[in-house]
Formats: structure tokens, C-alpha cells, sequence
């Protein structure tokens, strides 16, 4: 079981503060019974060049790598295995970027896209439709859960057309309201995968089995299974 999208990886962003949170954080997540993690810190391009971004990453990656060697016994090896990647804040000037594919969840061609809350239009879906046909990149879009009450339903419903992955936080199981939603497009058929799109270990913390007792509890075990392998694949590139 793999956790998409985190805010695991130490002084990037609004996420893990130090390592020593970051540690906690990917406890809770093995825990939980996560065997891979995908660590996407927000990524900006207007406040800085990808080039920039990439060697904040490897920085900060390096030093969560050094402290989780220094474990005590075998728990390194009990921990889940780690992915980089990033949340691309979506803006349409990233198509003259060479380097984005850099940006994609380790080896693979898949990206976790968020994108902007201005209203959408027929240039946003036409912007993704290029990310795909152009570089070969599959966004798989980030909280869609937070858009379905801001942006025009039709443009939504474009979106889905595309037939591209769609994450939903964990978080968003919990409410009536907007599980209602969620769960709807589950059960219409769309690639929509969980993921805690944690912050920290208390506020927004790895919330992943939650998710997924609820997602039980709605559907069959056998399209849960289906929804789990498909985040596997998405961070493995399989």
C-alpha cells in the first residue's frame, strides 16, 4: 500500500518542520501498514527555478536518509520505502519547461498536479491534454476533493474525461458531505486513490487506515484492492 502524497520530507515546505518529525511521520505511516511512500513537497515555479527546487530536495532527502541509517536495530528496514516526487503547484508556463519531467514521482512518468483555485476553463483541461501528448506525463491531480464545490461542474466533468488518476485526501472520508461526493465517483468507475496528504503528526497527520475502512465499508474488496495497486503502479511506474 502506497501513500501518494506527503509533506514528509524535512524544512521543504509546510510539512515536517525537522527530521526528527519526519521520523515520527513515517512510523505512524508503517504503523498503519504503508509499504511506500511518495514524498512530494510543494513545488512553486513562481517562486523558484525547478533546478533550485531539485537540490533543496536531494538536500533535504540526504539528511532524512542519514538519520533514518542511524536507527536503532533493523527499523530502517521496517520503515516504508521512499519515493521522490513532488505537489506541482499548475501553472501553464510549465510546458516551456524542459526539466518538469524531473518532477515526476521517482522513475516514472506520473506527476501529482495541484491545480490553481481560479476557475477553471477549457484552457486548463487543454493545458493537462498537452502535459500528456507533449512530455508523455499523467497528472494525477492532487485533493480534487477541495474543487467540487469552487469550479464549474462541466469543466470537472471535462477533467475526468481525461481518464487521468485522481487523489483524494484521507481527510475528506470523514465528512458526510464530501465523502458522499468522493464515494460517488468510486463507484462511476474513475481513478480516485487515497492519500493522507500529511503535514505533521497531530493537525494533518498519516491518516491512511481511516481512509480505507470507510472505503470498505462502501465498496468491495475487490475494488479496493483494484484502487490499492493502482497507487502502487502510479509510484512504481509498473
Amino acid at each position: 500500500m502506497t501513500d501518494l502524497h506527503t509533506h514528509i520530507l524535512p524544512g521543504m515546505d509546510d510539512g515536517a518542520r525537522d527530521v526528527t518529525q519526519s521520523v515520527a511521520m513515517l512510523r505512524m505511516e508503517r504503523e498503519q501498514g504503508l509499504k511506500a511512500v511518495v514524498l512530494t513537497p510543494h513545488f512553486y515555479s513562481d517562486r523558484e527555478s525547478i533546478e533550485h527546487f531539485l537540490l533543496r530536495r536531494k538536500r533535504s532527502f540526504s539528511e532524512l536518509t542519514c538519520r533514518l541509517e542511524q536507527l536503532p536495530g533493523e527499523e530502517y528496514k521496517t520503515l516504508p520505502a521512499l519515493y521522490l516526487g513532488a505537489e506541482v503547484a499548475w501553472r501553464s508556463e510549465l510546458l516551456e519547461k524542459e526539466e518538469l519531467p524531473l518532477l515526476c514521482i521517482g522513475q516514472t512518468k506520473n506527476m501529482l498536479v495541484e491545480l490553481p483555485f481560479t476557475p477553471w476553463t477549457d484552457g486548463t483541461i487543454k493545458q493537462l491534454y498537452e502535459l500528456i501528448v507533449c512530455f508523455g506525463i499523467t497528472p494525477v491531480i492532487a485533493h480534487l476533493e477541495r474543487y467540487l464545490d469552487r469550479q464549474d461542474p462541466k469543466i470537472i466533468r471535462k477533467l475526468l474525461e481525461l481518464d487521468v488518476p485522481i487523489q483524494i485526501s484521507c481527510a475528506a472520508f470523514e465528512g458526510f458531505f464530501v465523502r458522499r461526493k468522493v464515494m460517488k465517483l468510486l463507484r462511476e468507475g474513475y481513478t480516485c486513490l487515497a492519500a493522507s496528504d500529511c503535514h505533521d503528526c497531530t493537525c494533518r497527520p498519516p491518516d491512511m487506515d481511516m481512509a480505507l475502512k470507510v472505503i470498505r465499508r462502501k465498496l468491495s474488496e475487490n475494488k479496493v484492492s483494484e484502487l490499492v495497486c493502482c497507487a502502487d503502479e502510479l509510484a512504481r511506474g509498473n
